[in-house]
């Protein structure tokens, strides 16, 4: 099991159809991936692509696209 020291922000998004083609991205290249809901302020929030540590670089390589859309 994944100690929560071993999961990182691959890529911090507030589009949510934007964040499951990115975790749909990683998923098809066998990169383990979720996607978590942190609320923000005033209703606003943010949704955070997490991957194991191991994986961030390749993981930021395949969505880097989609970050600035």
């Amino acid at each position: 099991m994944a100690k929560p020291d071993d999961l990182v922000a691959a890529a911090l998004f507030t589009d949510r159809d934007v964040a499951d083609e990115a975790w749909g991205r990683l998923m098809d290249a066998d990169i383990p991936a979720s996607v978590i809901t942190e609320p923000g302020m005033v209703g606003a929030y943010r949704l955070n692509v997490m991957v194991y540590r191991k994986d961030l670089d390749e993981a930021q390589r395949l969505i880097a696209d989609l970050v600035n859309r």
